[in-house]
């Protein structure tokens, strides 16, 4: 198993896969992107979103269906949250599907409670955004 982040030329895979799962593409301009590689092979992927100079978002997690099993999305978000550390940035939120609940505590991210927290407005509008674009239910949770 191996973590690294994609290159340009890497975003085309990359943007396939998240094609193939109805995700938002990725730009090397405004994500960070993490590729996870087992046995030599492209496993899965994850992301850092810059929102806005206070706020990160850390999404896009998905392992390959052959490779599910081998906490690969866990070394993913681990790897993620590390490099949210970089931008020193005071919000890291991640707007996850609501199964995933328990797989995101264990990474550091709690639940929002959108009426006492203060959440900025762009972080609030994607997270509307998402419950509005995915059938399943979206949490939104902060590190």
């Amino acid at each position: 198993m191996g973590i690294k982040l994609v290159t340009k030329n890497e975003l085309k895979w990359v943007n396939e896969q998240y094609a193939t799962i109805g995700f938002v593409l990725s730009n090397l301009e405004r994500d960070k992107v993490a590729i996870v590689t087992y046995e030599g092979e492209y496993a899965g992927v994850g992301r850092i979103v810059k929102i806005d100079e206070n706020n990160i978002e850390i999404g896009g997690i998905y392992v390959l269906p052959a490779f599910r099993g081998k906490n690969l999305a866990y070394d993913v978000v681990n790897f993620l949250v590390e490099e949210t550390k970089q931008f020193k940035e005071p919000n890291v939120y991640c707007i996850p599907f609501a199964e995933l609940l328990n797989f995101y505590k264990k990474c550091g991210f709690k639940e929002t409670n959108r009426q006492n927290d203060i959440i900025d407005e762009i972080i609030l509008s994607k997270y509307k955004w998402c419950l509005n674009e995915y059938e399943k239910k979206v949490l939104l949770l902060k590190l």
